[in-house]
């Protein structure tokens, strides 16, 4: 009589070793990537310093290029919830729930140096990490229409307008981020919420006007 092989080792199942392997490789990416740069990320260096050997990097990641883009997009997920639930815990105005949110957004990306190298400044330099910025700024512009449309009564068919200032609004913010981190901005980092707050708010204002202009 044979026994089934469990797949569990020392209390630790082959998907708990496994997804541990794969949070070891992103934590070792952030550090890399976040503070030598995209070209400093080997296989070799990587999983050194994850403490995996090479096969399981290939089980988790097809490629470094799935690597990146995989960080930087879950580094985005983490910042939106967190500006989410930011959003939905003000109680106030519509502005004072975008401030809320702007700020909750900037301090999850920037209390962090390294994910904020990563999110702002890294992804311009690989298409695989540029195509996961594109959807993180899209889930982005995708949680502003949903806000906006929860504190704002604007009617149905204002698509066009709500999604162009989502769009512009992320775009803009996240090119200012990078001039800010890049030293091009004398302000700190409460000042720099508070413009893009104030962005933000004046734009969302805008919407009623724009929406009629465009119907």
């Amino acid at each position: 009589m044979t026994r089934a092989f469990s797949g569990t080792y020392r209390g630790t199942s082959t998907a708990e070793r496994r997804e541990d392997r794969r949070r070891r490789l992103l934590d070792a990416a952030l550090d890399i990537v976040g503070t030598q740069g995209l070209s400093a990320l080997t296989v070799r260096g990587l999983c050194e310093q994850a403490r995996v050997g090479p096969r399981f990097f290939y089980e988790a990641f097809p490629d470094l290029d799935a690597l990146a883009a995989a960080l930087l997009l879950e580094i985005q997920e983490s910042a939106l919830e967190r500006a989410r639930t930011a959003v939905a815990d003000t109680v106030g105005d519509p502005a004072d729930k975008i401030r809320a949110g702007v700020a909750a957004l900037i301090i999850e990306l920037t209390d962090d140096p390294r994910r904020a190298q990563v999110v702002f400044a890294q992804a311009y330099g690989n298409e695989s990490m540029m195509r996961s910025r594109f959807t993180g700024m899209r889930r982005v512009a995708d949680v502003i229409i949903e806000q906006t449309r929860l504190v704002l009564d604007l009617p149905e068919g204002d698509d066009t307008a709500v999604a162009t200032t989502s769009q512009l609004i992320t775009g803009g913010a996240s090119e200012l981020v990078l001039v800010w981190l890049d030293g091009g901005l004398d302000v700190d980092r409460d000042g720099l919420v508070d413009l893009l707050a104030d962005f933000a708010i004046a734009m969302v204002a805008r919407l009623p006007e724009v929406a009629e202009r465009l119907r």
